[in-house]
C-alpha cells in the first residue's frame, strides 16, 4: 500500500480529530508499543518463575518486609539499633484543604534502627508529634506518611537517596556539591534508588514509619561510615487511598542530622561462588556473589531464539514518519499498540515468547536446605532472551552468608526439563 493510502486508512480508522475521546475509553493504552514489549518481559519475570514447594529453610521474622535473607541476617545480629536522640524542629502544620495553620510546633525525627547492605537500605524512622499538632492529626489518624523532600548521602557526599532530580539540583547547590544532577549520575556520586514507603506504628504522639530503599540495575551502595539524612518536610493524609504528593497535611521545619553506620555493615564482605559443573552445556552460571542477606546469580541458557515481532501495516507506517508529523506522538503509537495486542499474530508471539520464558530456579546447599527468590519490595527475578536464542536471568535468593554453603547447587525446570550447576566457593574467600 502507498504511503499516501496508508495514511488515509490510517487517519480513517483513528479519527484523529476525535482520537483523545477515543484514547480515553482506552487509557490503558497510553504505554508505547516499545514499552508494551518492556512490560512482557517484566511480566514473564514474575509469572514466569515457579517457586519450589517444599523449602526447608527457617522462616525469621523480619519488620522490614524484605525477605527472609534480610531476614536470616538480622537474626543474626545484621542489624543496627541506633539508640540515637531525636533531632527536634519547630514545624509549622498545616491542612491545606482547610486552611487550618498551626506554627511552633515542636516535632521530633529520629532513626530507630536500619539495615544497609550493598542493594537495600531499610530506615525505620520515628517521628514525635507534639500536644498542638493533634489538634489538626492525630498519631491514629495517619494512613500516608512520607518525607517529601528526603535526601540521604554519605560521608563522601554520595547521595543513596533523593526524590527528584531538582531537589538534587537543590541539595548540591546548598551544600556546594558542585554537580548537577546529570553529573552525579555520571561519576556515580547519585544512586538511582527506588523506595518502598509503609507506616508501621501509629500510637500516642508517635508514628514510625518504614523507607525500604533499594538500587536499580548494576547500582550498589558504596560501603559508608555516616549517613547524613537531611529533610524540610512531612506529607500526612488521614485518607485512606491518597496517593503520594496527594497528601492534605503539610509539617514544614528542619532536620538535619548524621547516623553511625557499624562496622559490620560498612565494612561487609561478599564471597564469590565459581561454577564447577554442569548437566547440560547449555545452562552457565555468569556470576554468583553471596553476600550477608543473600545470593545474586546471573544464568545464560542457551535456548531457541526468540521469535521475530509480527509486522503491522499501521506500525510500520508509522516509523516512516519525521519527528515533526503531528501523528508522531505517543498516544497515536499508544491507539496502535492497543490494536496489535488484540490480533491472533501478536497472541501467538506473546505466548511463544511466554513458553520461552517459563523458567524455574532455586538453590540448595550441602544440607539439602532449599532457597528461593527474595520477596520484597523491588521486582527481582529478571528474564530476557535475545535474537540468538539465550535466555538470560538474574535474582537474588534468600541463602545469605549465615547458611553453611561451601558448595551451592542451581536447580533449573525448563520446557520439561531438570538441570543443575554446581557452584563452589572461588579460592582466596
Amino acid at each position: 500500500m502507498e504511503k499516501e493510502k496508508c495514511f488515509e486508512k490510517l487517519e480513517e480508522n483513528m479519527a484523529i480529530e476525535n482520537f483523545r475521546t477515543i484514547y480515553c475509553k482506552h487509557k490503558r493504552i497510553k504505554k508505547t508499543l516499545e514499552s508494551t514489549c518492556i512490560t512482557i518481559i517484566c511480566c514473564l519475570s514474575i509469572t514466569g518463575i515457579v517457586f519450589a514447594k517444599d523449602i526447608s529453610t527457617k522462616i525469621y521474622d523480619n519488620f522490614f518486609m524484605t525477605g527472609n535473607g534480610m531476614g536470616t541476617a538480622m537474626h543474626e545480629g545484621y542489624i543496627e539499633n541506633t539508640d540515637m536522640e531525636y533531632e527536634n524542629a519547630n514545624a509549622t502544620i498545616e491542612n491545606i484543604q482547610t486552611g487550618e495553620m498551626i506554627e511552633d510546633v515542636e516535632t521530633k525525627v529520629k532513626v530507630s534502627e536500619f539495615v544497609m547492605d550493598d542493594f537495600n537500605l531499610s530506615i525505620t524512622f520515628d517521628v514525635e508529634l507534639s500536644e498542638k499538632a493533634k489538634e489538626i492529626v492525630t498519631a491514629e489518624e495517619v494512613w500516608k506518611f512520607n518525607f517529601s523532600d528526603l535526601v540521604i548521602a554519605d560521608e563522601n557526599n554520595i547521595v543513596l537517596y533523593c526524590p527528584t532530580g531538582v531537589k538534587y539540583n537543590e541539595f548540591s547547590q546548598q551544600y556546594n556539591l558542585g554537580l548537577n544532577y546529570e553529573e552525579a549520575i555520571e561519576q556515580k556520586m547519585y544512586i538511582g534508588s527506588g523506595v518502598n514507603i509503609v507506616p508501621v506504628e501509629r500510637e500516642g504522639n508517635h508514628v514510625k514509619v518504614i523507607y525500604n530503599i533499594y538500587t536499580g540495575g548494576e547500582s550498589s551502595y558504596p560501603k559508608s561510615k555516616t549517613l547524613t539524612i537531611n529533610m524540610g518536610q512531612i506529607n500526612i493524609s488521614k485518607e485512606e487511598g491518597t496517593s503520594m504528593g496527594e497528601e492534605e497535611i503539610i509539617l514544614t521545619g528542619d532536620w538535619h542530622f548524621d547516623v553511625e553506620v557499624p562496622e559490620k555493615m560498612y565494612n561487609r564482605q561478599s564471597v564469590v561462588y565459581v561454577q564447577t559443573n554442569t548437566t547440560n552445556e547449555a545452562y552457565q552460571v555468569e556470576t554468583a556473589t553471596l553476600y550477608d542477606t543473600g545470593m545474586d546469580i546471573t544464568v545464560k541458557i542457551k535456548t531457541e531464539p526468540k521469535p521475530k515481532y509480527p509486522s503491522f501495516l499501521e506500525h510500520d507506517f508509522y516509523d516512516t514518519l519525521s519527528d515533526d508529523d503531528p501523528l508522531k506522538n505517543v498516544d497515536i503509537l499508544g491507539h496502535i499498540s492497543w490494536k496489535e495486542k488484540q490480533t491472533d499474530a501478536y497472541k501467538e508471539y506473546y505466548q511463544k515468547v511466554e513458553e520461552l520464558m517459563n523458567l524455574t530456579v532455586y538453590l540448595t546447599n550441602e544440607n539439602g536446605e532449599t532457597f528461593t527468590l527474595i520477596q520484597g519490595p523491588n521486582e527481582n527475578g529478571s528474564k530476557g532472551i535475545d535474537e540468538e536464542g539465550i535466555l538470560t536471568f538474574s535474582g537474588m535468593f534468600d541463602l545469605t552468608k549465615y547458611h553453611e554453603a561451601e558448595k551451592v547447587i542451581v536447580h533449573f525446570e525448563y520446557r520439561g526439563q531438570t538441570e543443575q550447576v554446581t557452584l563452589q566457593k572461588k579460592e582466596g574467600n
